[in-house]
């Protein structure tokens, strides 16, 4: 994507050649998330007068698939099937954000199941539910099943509690969430055919994220109690229920590597006192604010790997706007639909501003080497 406020969508090779414009000029685009068999991408759009949600394949010439469009109800953030049949979204509504899902290939039109203020959700790996938290802790805050052929969710899985997105385990077989008890906040883990939970309390906000090749939940929540997930990043083996302190310092964000051996996070390396402080009440759009503010903060990328604990700072960035106001903020609900991890494991994409203030696009090998500039733009996934 290229610099707000004019964002087209390319795609490009790791090593910045073979690069692809897929959009025209007349409309601005954001979020692309490559399907799951990594042939289309589809993006979010504006053209000033109405927002949509469109599909293209990744080849010359591609023509736009538009699954839906509205002046109104304008989308923010779309989330790919596992199975890459439907594409769910957010879109703004008059009861806060809607849910809506739009089947690929027009067989099935785009329809709203859900809606409330935050939302969150992840895709069981069937394609067949989505696991759901919704409106916080609110009166009406729910957290629970639902299937795409209904408009109503399965009653709470549990109370909620102070956390963002919920989590299903790359097997299946557990689900982690925040639950409230009385006026404790908790980190739970539930293993879904015996109802067995294990839990931990946290201070603030929590983000969770599993491993996606074993039973192992990662989260950060604050030391004291603030509304923000920016804290020490802990790690809970669910076959064992043990817990541990992987990294004690104030971690910003964290990303699994697709084997599952390492973690990347992001801390501060100058410019503020916590990035992730300041957040809106929910997946949101957010037009740029001061860019001025937030230019002069830099933030340290680490690798630690799992089993051993040793960890490896790579690189120190000044990241770009629409990193720092709109994806690092809900950066665990991103985490399940637009990747910044290599297929390999073995680097990571990050937009990047260089030393006169322009965002480009860098592919940052983890086990040493110079950061590569592949294209201008603020924001590339996987």
């Amino acid at each position: 994507l290229d610099n707000y406020p004019s964002f087209k969508a390319m795609t490009v090779a790791p090593d910045g050649n073979s690069s692809r414009l897929l959009t025209e000029a007349g409309a601005s685009y954001q979020f692309p998330a490559w399907s799951p068999d990594n042939r289309q991408i589809a993006a979010v759009g504006n053209d000033g007068s109405e927002g949509g949600v469109y599909v293209w394949a990744d080849e010359a010439n591609a023509t736009r698939d538009e699954l839906y469009s509205s002046r109104r109800r304008l989308p923010i953030y779309l989330y790919w099937s596992p199975d890459g049949s439907q594409v769910s979204f957010l879109a703004n509504d008059r009861n806060g954000l809607g849910l809506w899902l739009a089947g690929i290939g027009g067989e099935t039109p785009a329809r709203q199941i859900a809606s409330g203020q935050p939302f969150y959700w992840q895709w069981s790996q069937d394609s067949d539910q989505l696991f759901v938290h919704s409106d916080g802790i609110g009166p009406g805050a729910r957290l629970g099943w639902l299937e795409p052929g209904e408009n109503e969710l399965a009653d709470n899985v549990a109370r909620p509690g102070l956390f963002q997105a919920p989590g299903i385990s790359a097997d299946g077989r557990y689900l982690a969430f925040g639950q409230r008890d009385g006026e404790r906040f908790q980190v739970a883990v539930e293993e879904r055919a015996s109802g067995r939970r294990a839990t931990a309390p946290h201070n603030g906000l929590a983000a969770l994220s599993w491993s996606p090749a074993a039973p192992h939940l990662a989260w950060t929540s604050p030391r004291n109690d603030q509304f923000s997930t920016a804290g020490p990043l802990r790690l809970l083996d669910a076959d064992s229920g043990d817990i541990f302190v992987l990294i004690r310092d104030t971690v910003l964000a964290f990303f699994w590597s697709p084997d599952g051996q390492s973690i990347a996070y992001l801390t501060l390396a100058s410019g503020g006192n916590d990035a992730g402080a300041g957040r809106p009440a929910g997946l949101a759009a957010l037009a740029p604010s001061q860019p001025a503010q937030h230019s002069a903060l830099s933030l340290r990328l680490w690798v630690v790997n799992v089993a051993s604990g040793q960890q490896r700072q790579i690189y120190t960035f000044r990241p770009s706007e629409i990193f720092l106001t709109q994806f690092l903020p809900f950066f665990d609900q991103y985490a399940l639909s637009h990747r910044l991890w290599s297929p390999a494991s073995d680097a990571l994409v990050l937009p990047m501003l260089d030393s006169g203030g322009e965002a480009g696009i860098y592919v940052v090998p983890v086990n040493g080497g110079e950061a590569v500039r592949v294209a201008d733009g603020g924001m590339a996934f996987w």
